[in-house]
């Protein structure tokens, strides 16, 4: 991130020394207006127009990511429930099928015992 804000930053500084040197007066036409003033105040608006641009764009980006985020969270936290709620129902079976295995083992020891 830091080297995104130095290059903005040296960007900045070209766009203003470029608008510095070029102060001359210009007639801008907007619609059936027209108006007469400095090319660097041109200059530095538009470059003001694109950086809002930009940002209004990153932080649309920046929505549809949270967004994401906060769906697949979701997703994750169902899933998270159904696996524990399948490892309990795991155990559950192992704890019955033991509990038959011990079950049938007492009935042949019993069964043993008769026949002794």
């Amino acid at each position: 991130m830091p080297i995104a804000f130095i290059l903005s930053l040296l960007f900045s500084i070209l766009v203003v020394v470029f608008a510095l040197q070029n102060s001359g007066s210009v007639t801008i036409n907007v619609l059936t207006e027209q108006y007469t003033m400095s090319q660097a105040i041109v200059i530095l608006i538009s470059a003001i127009f694109g950086a809002i641009i930009v940002l209004l764009l990153s932080m649309v980006k920046q929505i549809k990511s949270s967004v994401k985020i906060h769906n697949l969270t979701g997703k994750v936290n169902k899933l998270e429930k159904a696996d524990k709620k399948s490892k309990e129902n795991e155990k559950m079976v192992d704890k019955e099928r033991l509990e038959e295995e011990n079950r049938l083992l007492k009935e042949r020891e019993k069964e043993k015992e008769q026949i002794n």
